[in-house]
């Protein structure tokens, strides 16, 4: 009796050391993957480029920024997903031209990056600002003490650039997995701190706290900010007789083609990037523009456009040729992005024939050609173009084909 005792007593005492083996053996492969994360990489970091969200939820929009007088647009709104990271550009403008001997041209930007990284790049050391702006070389900038920090690291820089002596600001900083960088044009030293730094909180209130936060966000949607018109959009004229529709044609090739001798046209506008027809002939040099306008082909910035607001309502180009045209057809290059305000023509007359658009007769954020069937005839080729009401109509050729 005492044996069966003693074994039972026995097995019970070896059952009890097995559960508290293996309650210590769980304990310590817990303590274990504590340690593990604490002071190696932590993979629950890394947000795959699918994952992240559209970098825009985070950034500026027209209605935070400050009033300085008269109306902001948006010049550019581009994101772009490279391999590791996502990134949002927007930009601003509020400009105001002068009386001509009364007062000068006024002008303000703002413009907002904000990039989201795969990894954790809040440790990572600020790149310098640039030392070029656009076609503007040798930018030298100064760094500026930060009474105002933001972020895990941040730094701000000035400078003043022109004839004018324009001053620049520039605000960057790192948190978690976002980059962010605020820059100002045309503020006075005296309250461009402020607002850059104001800009700044806006910013950074709205990034993820966490890695679960950052992914929960990818379903949120950028909210579409309207342009404002530039004028109040005038009533639609009546259209002259029949309303032809464009014909698509394949692109012509250069031997199809019958060049005026000369044209006259307004010579554009300046908006973000001057529109201008700098040598007079832009339009039938042969050079074409890319979807993104503001592109560089060697030129500059946006040399192949040639642009128009309302305020050159209507825009009127007339071709002269040697002798007496005879053309079959001719195509006109438009660019349409609706988001920085460029529309296509709502009409083109050519001849006194009226040809009407739709809205979407390029399609948005691309460059077209677009085909206008004649014949047309005479010395002359005149063009009418006009607009909607709003924005930006912009030209980069105008292309004849004889018959």
């Amino acid at each position: 009796m005492k044996t069966l005792q003693v074994k039972t007593l026995l097995v019970k005492t070896l059952s009890m050391n097995t559960l508290q083996v293996k309650i210590l053996h769980q304990f310590l492969l817990l303590t274990l993957a504590i340690l593990v994360v604490s002071c190696g990489p932590a993979r629950s970091d890394q947000v795959p480029v699918a994952e992240l969200p559209d970098p825009a939820i985070y950034a500026l929009t027209v209605n935070e920024l400050p009033e300085v007088g008269f109306p902001w647009q948006q010049t550019y709104n581009q994101t772009t997903t490279e391999q590791g990271y996502k990134w949002s550009y927007l930009a601003y403008q509020a400009y105001q031209p002068g009386n001509l001997g009364a007062e000068l041209d006024s002008g303000f930007a703002v413009n907002n990056d904000v990039v989201l990284y795969e990894a954790d790049v809040s440790r990572d050391e600020l790149p310098q600002p640039p030392y070029t702006l656009g076609d503007i070389q040798g930018i030298s900038w100064k760094s500026v003490s930060q009474p105002h920090q933001l972020g895990d690291k941040s730094a701000v820089w000035k400078t003043t650039i022109g004839d004018m002596l324009t001053p620049a600001w520039w605000l960057e900083f790192y948190q978690g997995h976002a980059y962010v960088k605020v820059s100002l044009l045309g503020f006075p030293d005296q309250i461009a701190p402020a607002i850059l730094y104001g800009l700044g909180d806006i910013v950074s209130s709205r990034l993820p706290s966490s890695v679960d936060n950052l992914r929960s966000d990818a379903a949120t949607q950028v909210a579409t900010q309207p342009l404002p018109p530039l004028t109040a959009t005038p009533d639609a004229s009546p259209l002259v007789g029949i309303t032809p529709t464009p014909l698509r044609v394949p692109e012509l090739a250069p031997q199809d083609t019958q060049p005026p001798l000369y044209y006259t046209a307004p010579p554009g506008e300046i908006g973000m990037v001057t529109f201008l027809d700098d040598t007079g002939s832009q339009l039938t040099d042969g050079i074409k523009g890319a979807d993104d306008f503001l592109a560089d082909q060697g030129y500059g910035s946006a040399y192949e456009w040639v642009g128009w607001t309302d305020l050159t309502e209507p825009v009127t180009l007339t071709f002269t040729f040697e002798g007496d045209s005879n053309i079959a057809s001719l195509e006109i290059g438009f660019n349409h992005r609706e988001g920085l305000g460029i529309f296509v023509p709502q009409i083109v007359t050519i001849n006194g024939v009226d040809f009407e658009l739709s809205a979407d007769e390029v399609p948005n954020n691309q460059r077209k050609d677009v085909v206008f069937k004649g014949p047309f005839s005479g010395p002359e080729v005149q063009i009418v173009l006009q607009s909607r009401g709003r924005g930006w109509i912009l030209v980069d050729e105008v292309h004849f084909t004889p018959k």
